[in-house]
């Protein structure tokens, strides 16, 4: 019964997933039972109190960069297609979701600006993109590709990047940990 969910009950699932998988995917999915039980107390009225759950510490987030030179090599390892989206991601900071989900209609090649809907970011708020000459560079050599996406391979849009071309450049560049 839900009324017999305790803190002790939440506290025995959430130890049991930890020891299944990381901290992060705990707390995935101790926060899904709290906010359920808040639900049930707090909008249906169905419990009188819902139990307080503590989440597991989660490591700091991994900051990860690349050196120029590093960007020269993998640049020089990759396909065209992919270069491009990496000079374009470089260019303007983008996510990966963003650059390989970027159409025409989010792009002002007149007033150099993209943008990026907050429904798309990875915050909810929209973003404004001021585009330097590289990134320029790059819109220009895929003008004419395909008339809704921006970065396409074989004339269908690009979905994912992690690809095992993408993973056998990293490996030849000699980059590690790097997405």
């Amino acid at each position: 019964m839900l009324t017999q969910v305790a803190r002790e009950v939440v506290t025995a699932i959430g130890a049991r997933k930890r020891s299944e998988a990381s901290a992060a995917t705990a707390n995935r999915h101790l926060a899904l039972i709290r906010a359920i039980l808040r639900r049930a107390c707090d909008e249906w009225e169905w419990i009188e109190k819902a139990p307080k759950i503590k989440l597991y510490r989660e490591a700091k987030r991994r900051v990860r960069w690349i050196t120029p030179e590093q960007a020269k090599t993998l640049l020089a390892e990759l396909q065209e297609h992919q270069r491009d989206m990496v000079l374009f991601a470089l260019a303007t900071g983008l996510r990966q979701g963003n650059v390989t989900g970027l159409c025409w209609s989010q792009v002002d090649l007149g007033r150099r600006t993209a943008w990026v809907h907050g429904d798309d970011a990875k915050n909810g708020d929209d973003l404004h993109v001021s585009l330097n000459d590289l990134a320029m560079d790059v819109l220009q050599r895929q003008r004419g590709k395909h008339p809704k996406r921006v970065f396409t391979y074989k004339g269908k849009p690009i979905n994912w990047a992690n690809t095992r071309g993408w993973r056998n450049a990293l490996v030849r560049a000699g980059i590690s940990n790097f997405r």
